[in-house]
């Protein structure tokens, strides 16, 4: 189902390795030192960002249901808006680490780097070392993902779970794929067997369930998953293996029926305030913006703007150029990456004119969908960079010409996302729906407080 002409990647049962048919592979080693340094410079960029920031109304909320006794503090979490699988292991973090809050903000900036090493694991498995190398920079150099990697709350576990949940998914189908439609019946055909043989599978059940148990936003997530399996299998003649691919997500829904109860109760009677946005055409600039510049639509300035359509510009072009079409890893990470945005966008519609003048969306809401943006653009570039036609003469010129048309799509891409990162240094954790930062420490150090 994976597969591609130019970009196929074969598992040798016998030795276990992994071959390529795109240029020279890179060696494992190599790859996972370089992985390694790209999770830890993510973690490490997205704690330096979140050093003296001052802590917000979501924040606070976590450390007040912290502070709490584990029964009040599950009290409190059937009347939240979320389900409490982040709550849970922030109160394991506290217990390690204690409840400063630049320590509660390192766990979320581990789970950031998390997810930057499974993009990069995931990348590996679609398109290849070489590519995922070259792609690399986009998802450490991702606005959206620092910004919220140091955040007290959930919006760095999802995007985690949503990368790890992914990468699950195409290795069990790719394990399906080398066994296609064969019965476990007869010698050897034991339960530890078969359980074996679907391990991939369960493990992808449980992390559909840790999903839910973490956001419901991760539902969207999970439906792309649908979507996309039913696709892929229609369109290479397995329509029918589409039932069987369904059990996984019926294991999810048994793992998850404890909170389910909880959930009907949130739903009905939470404390929180509702949201406020609606998901229109500005909101969807404003995700654009967002997870390229760190700035929404209204504060990108005429040279962000410029910078964007610049960007733009070179990505359609090299684009055009290449030797055949983006290739079905680009294709994929496409799917990934705007269908569940498509899916909220109409869940949105059905949903606000019953709930008006309260909307349903929040920037935040992105968080579980962004690494694949990130990972698309990449992979979009490096395939510029590696499959561009040679032309030119062998001058300066044509040699100068050569290399913007392999490298000025990358080269002004990662200029364009790195300078958003780095503009969270000067804006701070900027409040998107309240245009404001919070001043939560300064505004403590003016307080007078009694003994009481």
């Amino acid at each position: 189902i994976l597969k591609d002409r130019r970009s196929t990647i074969c598992l040798d049962n016998e030795k276990g390795n992994h071959t390529m048919s795109i240029g020279q592979s890179v060696s494992k080693h190599r790859f996972a030192c370089v992985t390694a340094v790209c999770a830890i410079a993510a973690a490490c960029g997205s704690f330096a960002l979140g050093i003296g920031r001052s802590i917000w109304f979501d924040e606070g909320y976590t450390l007040i249901v912290e502070s709490q006794p584990f029964a009040r503090m599950m009290d409190l979490l059937k009347v939240d808006v979320h389900p409490p699988l982040y709550y849970l292991l922030l109160r394991m973090w506290i217990s390690v680490f204690g409840s400063d809050v630049m320590a509660l903000r390192a766990m979320s900036c581990v789970f950031c780097g998390l997810t930057v090493l499974m993009s990069m694991v995931l990348l590996r498995f679609m398109a290849g070392e070489r590519h995922a190398l070259l792609a690399s920079p986009f998802v450490v150099f991702a606005p959206l993902m620092l910004r919220y990697g140091y955040e007290i709350r959930m919006y760095s576990l999802i995007p985690f779970l949503s990368v790890l949940g992914t990468y699950l998914l195409l290795r069990a189908m790719r394990e399906d794929g080398m066994r296609p439609d064969r019965r476990r019946s007869g010698r050897g055909s034991t339960a530890f067997r078969r359980i074996a043989d679907r391990r991939w599978w369960i493990a992808y059940a449980i992390v559909v369930a840790l999903g839910m148990y973490s956001q419901y936003m991760m539902a969207f997530v999970w439906m792309t998953h649908v979507l996309w399996l039913y696709v892929a299998l229609r369109r290479h003649g397995h329509a029918r293996r589409f039932p069987r691919m369904l059990i996984p997500y019926a294991l999810a829904v048994a793992l998850y029926i404890p909170w389910i109860p909880s959930a009907v109760g949130q739903f009905d009677s939470s404390a929180l305030p509702p949201l406020k946005e609606t998901m229109n055409l500005s909101e969807l600039t404003s995700v654009f913006s967002i997870l390229t510049t760190g700035f929404d639509a209204k504060r990108l300035t005429s040279g962000m703007t410029v910078a964007l359509l610049a960007m733009l510009a070179v990505l359609i072009a090299g684009s055009s150029r290449l030797r055949d079409t983006a290739g079905s890893t680009v294709r994929h990470l496409a799917f990934f990456a705007f269908v569940p945005l498509s899916l909220l966008l109409v869940f949105a519609a059905v949903r606000e004119p019953f709930t008006a003048p309260y909307g349903f969306f929040t920037i935040r809401y992105v968080c579980p969908f962004a690494p694949f943006s990130y990972m698309f653009l990449g992979l979009l570039c490096s395939r510029i960079v590696l499959g561009t036609r040679e032309t030119g003469a062998g001058d300066f010129c044509g040699k100068a010409t050569r290399f913007l048309r392999h490298w000025s799509a990358w080269l002004l891409s990662i200029a364009v996302l790195a300078g958003g990162s780095i503009g969270f240094a000067f804006q701070g954790n900027y409040i998107y729906e309240q245009q404001t930062t919070p001043q939560t420490a300064r505004t403590a150090r003016t307080v007078a407080c009694d003994a009481d």
